[in-house]
């Protein structure tokens, strides 16, 4: 993969995580391009193309594939440093046109990177993730639990500006627990390499925005800078992973487990692993900001789709603006994206965080705000081990009832479970957006803009 590169954490960093893509899907939209998730070689391309007509075991053969070929193995965990993170994040916009008028810095999201690409701006994470090869029974919560604290204690040891969530998602995630345990690493100060490519990249007097997600999640303390959080974002009450329910005791039994939380630890709200902000970032960087003579504005959000409702509401601004009409919708899901075609093809951006029941709540409240008589451009993401809480492809279509939604990729009789989905998406929506260009003229989306557009939502 092109962006793993010299320092030796880089190649550790899980670059198709959505922290990762987020960040990535901006730094190749603002080069003009459509960002290639997967970067997957020819040949295991066309097997990912070929393999869903041989059923669903060759399918599921092709996920664990994809899956293996996300990982590192445990002893990369001795060379992680939070400088070195940063910098992977900042070589993303290596060779880009600069100073900048603004940067968003703070916890990732689709939102977050529409926001970014509307101001033709960089946006720097918080967030990273690895997958660390390990074995262990998918609901022996205990075996996960144990190996991933070794790791983080590694890593935290060497790293006092670094949080360490270990993400144990045995509902969500479960093809993926079989082969690897996932750490998450959380900023806890403002990083060299950063606090350098902004005095050097950004212009003086600029903006910074920070993106505040306020998103909790049950989780246990296990050591210092420390945590372990059971379950993730989608459908179900946070705390029901650790409380159990019906469904969860029907998967335990299978396997010959009966929970997946730690009975002999308590649990606290504590910011969610892939999506809330840890603090003191926030406050850190509006010092840095009010030292060096940048503007601060805070992004505020309890919840990472509220990102999606800023991003949406400012390209809407921007169109109206510029007294054009947006020649449709787009709809992407988890780290199926293209935040590209909203400019090239006057899209109004939605980015939905994964493919659940929840995410078809959110797109039904929305459609009130969609162009009547326009086309609705929707990146499915595929799904190797579907849930209860999943959602049916009749159920994304149940919203959107009346509208012309264009699939990019996904087909409906091998939904969710579509390997070639991951690859043919964007290749469709490059083709669709080439027959139907019609990109907002450059001097119509000035980065003033769309700071006022969100500063008459919040509060600097």
């Amino acid at each position: 993969m092109s962006h793993r590169g010299v320092r030796p954490a880089w190649k550790a960093i899980s670059y198709t995580g959505s922290s990762a893509v987020a960040m990535r899907s901006v730094a190749d939209a603002l080069r003009g391009r459509f960002i290639d998730v997967w970067e997957i070689e020819a040949w295991k391309n066309f097997l990912l193309r070929s393999v869903s007509v041989f059923g669903k075991h060759a399918t599921r053969f092709a996920a664990k594939q994809l899956i293996l070929n996300s990982i590192v193995e445990p002893v990369w965990a001795e060379r992680i440093m939070a400088n070195d993170l940063a910098s992977w994040a900042v070589s993303l916009y290596e060779d880009l046109n600069w100073p900048w008028n603004a940067i968003i810095v703070g916890s990732p999201a689709g939102g977050v990177a529409h926001l970014a690409l509307a101001m033709g701006v960089p946006f720097l994470s918080q967030s990273f993730s690895s997958n660390y090869r390990c074995s262990v029974p998918v609901d022996d919560v205990r075996a996960y639990q144990a190996f991933g604290e070794r790791l983080s204690g590694q890593i935290t040891s060497r790293n006092s500006d670094l949080a360490v969530i270990n993400h144990y998602d045995p509902l969500h995630d479960r093809l993926a627990i079989k082969h690897c345990n996932r750490i998450r690493y959380k900023l806890l100060d403002l990083p060299v390499a950063y606090r350098s490519f902004i005095m050097n990249y950004v212009r003086p007097g600029g903006t910074i925005f920070f993106s505040n997600c306020r998103y909790a999640w049950p989780s246990y303390f296990t050591g210092e800078r420390q945590w372990f959080q059971v379950g993730g974002l989608g459908s179900v009450n946070p705390w029901a992973f650790i409380q159990g329910r019906p469904e969860f005791a029907e998967l335990q039994a299978k396997t010959g487990h009966n929970h997946w939380g730690l009975g002999d630890r308590m649990a606290f709200d504590l910011p969610e692993a892939e999506w809330g902000t840890q603090p003191p970032l926030r406050e850190t960087v509006k010092q840095f900001a009010d030292q060096y003579g940048y503007r601060f504005v805070g992004l505020e959000a309890g919840h990472p789709r509220d990102f999606s409702v800023m991003a949406f509401d400012v390209w809407k601004r921007l169109f109206e603006d510029a007294g054009i009409e947006p020649q449709g919708v787009l709809i992407e899901t988890g780290t199926q994206v293209a935040p590209l075609a909203a400019r090239l093809g006057r899209l109004l951006p939605l980015w939905l965080p994964g493919s659940y029941k929840d995410s078809v709540t959110f797109l039904r409240d929305m459609t009130t705000q969609f162009p009547e008589d326009k086309p609705v451009v929707w990146l499915p993401q595929p799904d190797f081990a579907p849930s209860f809480d999943s959602a049916t492809w009749e159920q994304w279509l149940e919203p959107l009832a009346g509208k012309a939604v264009l699939p990019m990729g996904a087909r409906r009789r091998s939904y969710p479970q579509d390997p070639a989905a991951l690859l043919s998406g964007r290749e469709e929506i490059m083709q669709w957006v080439s027959k139907n260009l019609a990109e907002i003229p450059n001097t119509l989306a000035p980065g003033k803009l769309v700071e006022e557009a969100i500063a008459a939502r919040l509060r600097p």
